[in-house]
């Protein structure tokens, strides 16, 4: 199945790449790891094209967490007066450090949509929010296809095998998706926080 996507966004391109990175990330809770198929593209990819790739991607990411923004915005209408009035005490601290929180998020593997559906709800303003989404994106596709690119050619050079470093990143870039899916992040941050 990977090689059939890989395969296919290679015959797409950069198209493919900004498609699937939207698409991804305008799934609520359910987004496809969208950063393991960009990963296993790098070896395939030039200096030049990795800078390219990456900014799309960043792009159609972010463009998909403004339809999780729009979504959680079209639920705050449908939201009581209590809560609404509720929502003006959240939207007070997000003035101060939203687009921090917002960056820390999208340039992290943290589940964003946590954060991003409150956000809408509380009609935070979106030009900031597609700003500090875009940004973090950035540094986050940059440095995830950078990475790769540089960790496949570490192992070519130690194995002398493109084929077999490749089946090495695989399996390693899978076990980094299961950790990261699996590991309780709202646990862990909710501890972090109290313990400061």
């Amino acid at each position: 199945m990977i090689e059939a996507i890989a395969e296919t966004l290679m015959e797409y391109r950069f198209i493919g790449v900004f498609l699937l990175s939207f698409i991804s990330n305008s799934i609520p809770f359910v987004g496809l790891p969208y950063l393991n198929f960009l990963i296993l593209l790098t070896p395939f990819l030039s200096f030049w094209e990795i800078v390219i790739v990456a900014i799309l991607s960043a792009l159609g990411a972010s463009l998909g967490k403004v339809v999780i923004y729009l979504l959680g915005r079209g639920i705050g209408h449908t939201l009581p007066e209590k809560t609404k009035e509720n929502l003006l005490f959240f939207q007070k601290l997000l003035k101060r450090w939203g687009i921090f929180a917002i960056f820390l998020f999208s340039a992290s593997p943290l589940p964003d949509d946590v954060l991003y559906i409150p956000l809408g709800m509380a009609q935070y303003r979106l030009s900031h929010y597609f700003l500090a989404v875009l940004c973090g994106k950035i540094v986050v596709t940059t440095y995830v296809m950078f990475a790769g690119k540089v960790g496949i050619e570490i192992l070519e050079s130690y194995t002398d095998s493109f084929e077999f470093s490749f089946a090495i990143f695989l399996i390693a870039t899978l076990i980094f998706t299961i950790f990261v899916l699996k590991f309780n992040w709202k646990r862990f941050f909710e501890e972090f926080f109290e313990s400061k």
